[in-house]
C-alpha cells in the first residue's frame, strides 16, 4: 500500500474513533436499560448527554430510564429528558409518542391543561408520521375521552377507535372498552375487555382494565383477580398499569372479598414496589387503625 494512503487511512482512523467509542457507551448503556439494570443505566446516559447534549437517542432513553423509578417524582423529573429528544429529532414518532403518553400523564397529578394539550399535539404529531402508530391512537383516544370539554370530545374518541379496530382487532375491541368505560358502561365493557382476551390472553391492558372494572363495579370479582394476578407475571407496557397498583387492586378486590388479609400482604406489595403510591398506604392504615 503507498504510503500516504496508508497515512490517510490511519489518521481517517483516528478521526473516527471518538465517534465509534460514543457509539460503544450508548449501545452499552441501552443494553442496561433493556437488562432492567436502571440505576446503572441512568448512570451511563447522564454521561453521554453530558458529553453529547444534542444526543436525541440518549435524551430518550435517560427519560425513560427516570420513568421506571418508584416515586412521584419520576415522571416529572423524566419529562424534560423526553421533551428535549422530540425538539432534537421532531420527525421521530416513537420519541413524540412516549414524551406525548408521558405529558399526559403528568397533567392527570398536577392538572396541567397546557402538559395536557402538549401531549395531546406530540401524539398527533406522531399519528401524522405514522398511521399505523396504535400505541399513540391509543392515548389520543384516553385524552379525547377523559378530557373535558371544549378539548375532550367523545366523537374524537370514538374515530379514533374506529381507526385502531381497522388496523387491530384485538386492540380495536379494548380501544371500545375505554370508551365504556368512559361512558360508565361498566357491564359492556368487561364483556368487551372479555372479548379482546379471547384473541389475546396476555394483552395486559385488557387484563388490568378487567380488574379495575371488577373492582369499580363490584362485578366478577373472582375473574378480576385471576386477571390482576396474570399482569403480575407479564411486563407492563409502558404507560400501562405498574405492578405496585396491580397489586393495589388486588388488595382492593380481596378487600370486596372481605379477606383482610390477602388485603393486607397486597398492599404491602404495592408499597414494597412503590413506597409513594398513597392509595395503597392508605388502604393499609385504615386496615390497621
Amino acid at each position: 500500500m503507498h504510503l500516504r494512503l496508508r497515512v490517510s487511512i490511519v489518521t481517517l482512523l483516528l478521526l473516527l474513533s471518538p465517534f465509534r467509542a460514543h457509539a460503544g457507551a450508548l449501545e452499552e448503556a441501552i443494553a442496561l436499560y433493556e437488562q432492567k439494570r436502571y440505576p446503572e443505566a441512568r448512570l451511563a446516559f447522564e454521561k453521554i448527554t453530558a458529553s453529547e447534549p444534542t444526543n436525541a437517542t440518549a435524551c430518550h432513553y435517560l427519560g425513560l430510564t427516570l420513568r421506571q423509578r418508584a416515586d412521584d417524582r419520576a415522571i416529572e423529573d423524566a419529562l424534560p429528558w423526553l421533551a428535549k429528544a422530540t425538539e432534537l429529532a421532531p420527525k421521530n414518532a416513537t420519541y413524540l409518542t412516549l414524551f406525548g403518553i408521558t405529558s399526559m400523564q403528568a397533567a392527570g397529578k398536577t392538572r396541567s391543561v397546557s402538559a395536557a394539550t402538549g401531549g395531546r399535539d406530540a401524539v398527533i404529531r406522531a399519528i401524522e408520521l405514522e398511521p399505523d402508530n396504535l400505541d399513540a391512537r391509543e392515548a389520543l383516544l384516553q385524552f379525547y375521552a377523559s378530557a373535558p370539554w371544549p378539548i375532550g370530545s367523545r366523537a374524537k374518541a370514538k374515530d379514533q377507535a374506529e381507526a385502531i379496530a381497522q388496523r387491530n382487532p384485538t386492540r380495536g375491541l379494548f380501544a371500545q372498552v375505554l370508551i365504556k368505560t368512559t361512558e360508565k358502561k361498566y357491564d359492556e365493557a368487561i364483556v368487551l375487555c372479555e372479548k379482546s382476551l379471547d384473541q389475546n390472553p396476555d394483552f395486559y391492558p385488557a387484563l388490568a382494565e378487567l380488574g379495575r372494572l371488577s373492582v369499580v363495579s363490584g362485578a366478577k370479582l373472582e375473574r378480576g383477580l385471576k386477571a390482576l394476578s396474570r399482569c403480575l407475571q407479564l411486563e407492563p407496557p409502558l404507560g400501562q398499569a405498574t405492578h405496585s397498583l396491580i397489586h393495589y387492586r388486588i388488595g382492593a378486590l380481596h378487600l370486596k372479598l372481605n379477606d383482610k388479609t390477602a388485603a393486607r400482604a397486597a398492599f404491602t406489595s404495592a408499597l414494597q414496589l412503590d413506597p409513594q403510591l398513597k392509595r395503597a398506604a392508605d388502604a393499609l392504615a385504615k386496615l390497621d387503625s
